[in-house]
């Protein structure tokens, strides 16, 4: 028994026949990449914005003219930090990068169990990915604010130790006392002033993300005076960080899923999950600024070839002669197939399968689940859908940036046609399988809410929607495979039964078919079998 392969590229392979073909084995879990790599930290060095001061003297006006806040460091609203950059210098943040940093005003609820509302110093690791080893560093140092009261005989000082926390995904990762702040006393223009002096301290904490895209925030537990006194210690006291990085050792990419069954999309205002899980692909839609971009993750995407499926009828030879030769079938077979993309925000087909442009035959319904860059054309007949439209428009985005990482145009669909000799022997079946070559892209939207200059004060807002296309491929060719195998004993069965006839009276006249005939019997079944009683005239003489 053979198997012949029909390639569309022409590559021989060596097959096994259609019985002895192995199951397929279960998918190998995702191990973790060798080699570690950075991972961008928005702001990380909270040098946006940069602060801006007119005093000469050196420890005057450590947060600028005015209080700024950093960006990109607190909820899903622009302005929401829960903290103060520290402008840079000897005497301010003194760091010897000579970069800014922030003081932590982040707070915990009464509990301690969870961020206070709207007071959150956060960020994410974009991209990491759930499994990934993740390695993250900071520094950090008491106050160096003036403005951080002297303890008066008799009271509970403010300048004291206060704890820090770094939590991941809400969960304690790392907490320590920050020391108490240092000041000396400096005179200018005949007026004393306390100078905080900075004591960086630098943290590197391991850990295995939970989820993808983890959450890093930074938080004060505890910002009583005493214990017995409650009252808060001023703000002016709260410790500072800096510098904050991170590498990974990413988790290998999951090739298991099925173009049907991508990870969900997941859409992000801020750093805070979005009401919707497409909304930054609609706000990418209906944006006309030119602020939305894609970004394509080469890591996690790659080209594939689906699972072999039947297209077409199947042949069935059921000649049982000795000559082999004479014994074989000879067809000419064409054979048809198509490709469509998919997208885990909707996680339906295009219906850009049919040819560029066309939807005749399909419905409202079908097309207000289509993301491709076409609307329905007007011999269609189907009136435009609005989400369509505008998921059609950041589609847009996302082509062009595959075109430019690839030098290859993204495919929505593509039609294939084949013409095929086939040559069934005896006591076989003949069939054909595709095995389509297919692309999946990892990437994301990004839509700011305004051009940006390093010199602005305003925070943007950033809407991130991260998804994954699935489609077929322009840089790989189809595998179509012309096979055939012995018929199963089921079939062997159908092959030993006579072709079923109607009955024909042996004389005339002919009697024309009555449905209501209540003769059942199969009088076909073998040649010469007596033909049962039936309610037919007699013959005129």
């Amino acid at each position: 028994m053979s198997r012949r392969v029909l390639l569309a590229v022409g590559v021989v392979m060596a097959c096994l026949p259609a019985t002895a073909v192995a199951a397929t084995a279960e998918p190998t879990p995702p191990q973790l990449e060798e080699k570690e790599v950075p991972v961008p930290v928005v702001n990380g060095s909270f040098s946006q914005p940069q602060v801006k001061r007119t005093s000469t003297t050196s420890w005057e006006q450590i947060y600028g003219s005015t209080e700024t806040k950093p960006w990109y460091w607190g909820a899903s609203e622009a302005n929401t930090a829960a903290g103060v950059i520290v402008a840079a210098g000897a005497d301010r943040a003194g760091r010897s990068d000579n970069k800014q940093a922030v003081r932590v005003d982040a707070l915990l609820t009464a509990d301690g169990t969870d961020l206070e509302k709207d007071k959150h110093l956060k960020t994410r690791l974009w991209d990491v990915r759930k499994g990934s080893r993740v390695t993250v560093r900071f520094d950090y140092s008491p106050t160096i604010d003036g403005a951080c009261p002297a303890t008066p005989a008799g009271q509970d000082p403010q300048r004291k130790k206060l704890r820090l926390q770094m939590r991941i995904d809400r969960k304690v990762a790392w907490d320590k006392p920050v020391d108490e702040p240092a000041y000396v006393a400096k005179e200018a223009a005949g007026k004393k002033t306390d100078v905080g002096r900075a004591n960086w301290q630098t943290v590197t904490h391991v850990f295995t993300a939970e989820n993808d895209h983890p959450e890093v925030a930074f938080a004060l537990p505890d910002v009583r005076i005493s214990e017995k006194n409650t009252t808060a210690v001023g703000v002016a006291c709260h410790p500072m960080i800096a510098a904050v990085s991170a590498r990974q050792r990413p988790i290998q990419v999951d090739k298991s899923r099925r173009k049907t069954e991508l990870p969900p999309a997941k859409s992000f205002q801020g750093n805070d999950p979005s009401a919707s899980a497409v909304e930054a692909l609609e706000k990418c839609g209906a944006d006309t600024g030119g602020n939305c971009k894609f970004t394509l993750n080469q890591r996690y995407s790659y080209g594939y070839y689906d699972r072999p499926r039947p297209v077409g009828e199947v042949y069935e030879n059921c000649t049982f002669g000795e000559n082999s030769a004479s014994a074989a079938l000879r067809d000419k077979r064409k054979v048809v197939y198509r490709e469509r993309s998919f997208d885990s925000a909707t996680q339906a087909a295009n219906t850009q399968f049919l040819d560029s442009g066309s939807h005749a035959g399909l419905t409202g319904d079908d097309l207000s689940h289509d993301v491709s860059h076409a609307a329905p054309s007007k011999e269609s007949g189907v009136t435009a859908d609005t989400n369509q439209a505008t998921a059609g428009k950041a589609a847009v985005h996302f082509a062009a940036a595959y075109e430019k990482v690839r030098d290859q145009p993204w495919q929505w669909s593509r039609a294939a046609e084949r013409e095929i000799d086939v040559v069934t022997p005896k006591n076989h079946a003949s069939w054909v399988e595709v095995s389509a070559a297919r692309e999946r892209v990892d990437g994301h939207y990004t839509v700011t809410s305004k051009a940006t200059t390093s010199a602005s004060t305003e925070e943007p807002v950033v809407h991130r929607q991260f998804i994954t296309y699935d489609g077929p491929s322009r840089i790989t060719s189809d595998r179509v495979f012309q096979r055939h195998g012995t018929l199963s004993p089921t079939e062997i069965e159908r092959c030993k039964t006579h072709r079923p006839l109607p009955y024909t009276p042996a004389e005339e006249p002919v009697v024309p078919y009555d449905p209501k005939d209540t003769d059942v019997e199969d009088e076909s079944l073998t040649p010469g079998t007596a033909v049962g009683n039936r309610n037919v005239p007699p013959a005129k003489k």
